[in-house]
Order: C-alpha cells, then sequence, then structure tokens
C-alpha cells in the first residue's frame, strides 16, 4: 500500500477479573482487539462461535455484529483502536494466535503496567496483530460515491454521530428506499437500523465521557438527547448503570 495504516490507539486496559460479559448483537464502530487470560468465555459471529482460551487472541474490524458471554470470571485485555479512514476490512472476527503477536516480557507485565506503558504496549500487539491478518484483509475503502447506501449511512452517522432522523430520513439521505437500507443493514451488521443506531448513540456516549473529558449534559446535547435526565434514562437501559456511576468507576469492558 502506497500509505501505511497509522494506528490510533483510543482505550486500553488490562481486567484482571471480568464478571459481566453478557452483550447481544454488539457492533461498534470502532477496532476491538480482545485477549482472555483465562478460559471461560465466548464470542459468536455470523453463526460461528468461539471459544476464547488463553492461547487465542481476537481483532476484530468495525461495524463486525458479534455476541459475547461467559460462564466464569477470566482476567481480560482490551484494545479499541481506530485506522484512517480510507483503510476497511472484511467485517469478520479474526482469530489469531496469541505466540505469534504478544511478547512474553509484555504479557508478564500487563498486570502492573501504568497507563503510558499499556498504550505502548497496545500499540505494538496491535500492530502486530494487523501484520498478521490474512493478504487481502486490510484495503483501501472504496469513495463514498460508488458504495453502497449501508457505507454512505455509515459515513454519514460518523460525521453526525447524534443523527436522529431515524430510517426514512437516512434511507433519503444514502439515496435508497427504507426496504433496501434496512436489507443491507441486516445483511452487514445483523441489525435493524434503528437498533443500529442507538449502538452507535451509546458507543459515542462512551467516548464523549470517557475519552474526551465531556460532562453528562453536553454529552446529552451532543447527541441530540432533550436534556440530561432523559440521556441518563437511556444510557442506564442500555448499560445497566448510570452515566455518573459509569464514569466514578472508570468504565467497565464494554465490547
Amino acid at each position: 500500500m502506497s500509505n501505511s495504516p497509522k494506528v490510533q490507539i483510543l482505550n486500553t486496559g488490562f481486567v484482571p477479573a471480568v464478571v459481566r460479559w453478557q452483550y447481544k448483537h454488539a457492533s461498534v464502530p470502532t477496532w476491538r482487539f480482545y485477549w482472555n487470560m483465562d478460559p471461560g468465555a465466548w464470542i459468536s459471529s455470523r453463526g460461528s462461535e468461539i471459544a476464547l482460551t488463553p492461547d487465542i487472541a481476537l481483532l476484530i474490524p468495525p461495524q463486525t455484529p458479534f455476541s459475547t458471554r461467559a460462564e466464569k470470571e477470566f482476567a481480560h485485555f482490551f484494545v479499541h483502536f481506530s485506522l484512517p479512514e480510507h483503510f476497511s476490512a472484511e467485517r469478520k472476527v479474526h482469530k489469531l494466535s496469541v505466540k505469534d503477536i504478544i511478547l512474553p516480557f509484555i504479557a508478564e507485565r500487563l498486570s502492573s503496567c501504568t497507563g503510558n506503558e499499556l498504550t505502548l504496549a497496545a500499540s505494538a500487539v496491535v500492530n502486530a496483530a494487523l501484520l498478521m491478518l490474512p493478504e487481502g484483509a486490510l484495503h483501501h475503502k472504496e469513495d463514498d460515491s460508488t458504495g453502497t447506501a449501508f457505507d454512505k449511512a455509515l459515513s454519514i452517522i460518523e460525521k453526525e454521530p447524534g443523527f436522529s432522523g431515524g430510517c426514512p430520513e437516512l434511507a433519503r439521505l444514502c439515496g435508497t428506499s427504507v426496504n433496501t437500507l434496512q436489507r443491507q443493514f441486516l445483511k452487514a451488521t445483523g441489525l435493524p437500523v434503528k437498533k443500529w443506531l442507538l449502538n452507535r448513540k451509546m458507543e459515542y456516549a462512551v467516548e464523549l465521557l470517557m475519552y474526551k473529558g465531556a460532562t453528562i449534559k453536553e454529552t446529552a446535547d451532543k447527541l441530540g438527547f432533550a436534556d440530561r435526565y432523559h440521556f441518563s434514562k437511556v444510557f442506564r437501559h442500555y448499560f445497566g448503570i448510570s452515566p455518573a456511576r459509569f464514569i466514578k468507576s472508570g468504565g467497565i469492558p464494554l465490547p
């Protein structure tokens, strides 16, 4: 490629004991890297289920539909990151060998790393993981003018995460019918447009609250909610925790 992909680490963390990891139909706008040091958790996507064992790691491109479940606590290393907009990847969960991407000294130090050290480790691991992708898995994204209605919709929402026009308005902006847009969303993400839009709003709410220092009111305004109370109600219903508690706890490891 003429322009190499530059990784931007958005969030990373090591959680010694993840208790709750039950999510259905997750589909997020950023890349995800997951490594569980203990067995007992699974990720399923497009009809296939992958058991997360200590010898494998997962790399999940944006907008890839997946669900998670766990039967017991496990130690968890996660990285949320982005690549330049002109890079894209097939929407599938990639299973990688841990020994090929995580150096032993990094694995040994994860639980004691400082914030800066963890970010450096995350960068090294993610770049190694991208190198291990099958040939052709990472490619230049098509221009929006020639992409599908789904691609155009993603571009619109990324520019306006607080979009509240609903499926009919989104279909109009994409120059297609509601039925066509719904069909493409279901095929690409496994989700109807309304559910996907809510997922994106909540993901962006996490970005604003945890990574960009926005207040609850600023986040509610940015995402088009009537007020902070309406936003807090929706946030609590979605995550099972209020925005205030979410911020105070430092966030929870969300897919």
